[in-house]
């Protein structure tokens, strides 16, 4: 009798214990993404963005990071979001256009 009780106890500690973690994360910005670049040209990317709260909000971007649930191929523009993001200053041709590395993105409802 005495070890159930002490086992009880154990697992009611144990499971008072565990608590899901709300995991939120912060973005850097709004963002609205206007649609694909028909052209494309040497120095450019596949899809136009506007970045909001930057003065030089146009930009451009290839692709999104994998798990964001938006799938550009069949999506309707323009489409609201929160991103991280980063410049790809190793590559002048980006610089030039403004190309945005997109790290991180959720959809605004």
């Amino acid at each position: 009798m005495k070890y159930l009780f002490l086992i009880v106890l154990a697992i009611g500690g144990l499971l008072s214990s565990c608590k899901k973690s709300s995991t939120s994360t912060s973005y850097m910005n709004t963002a609205t993404i206007t649609g694909p670049n028909l052209t494309v040209p040497p120095c450019g990317a596949a899809y136009y963005i506007v970045v909001h709260g930057i003065v030089d909000s146009e930009a451009q971007f290839n692709i999104l990071p994998t798990g964001s649930g938006i799938d550009l191929a069949t999506a309707t523009f323009p489409i609201n979001v929160h991103i991280n993001w980063h410049h790809n200053n190793d590559d002048a041709c980006d610089s030039m256009i403004n190309a945005l590395i997109i790290d991180g993105v959720k959809k605004v409802d």
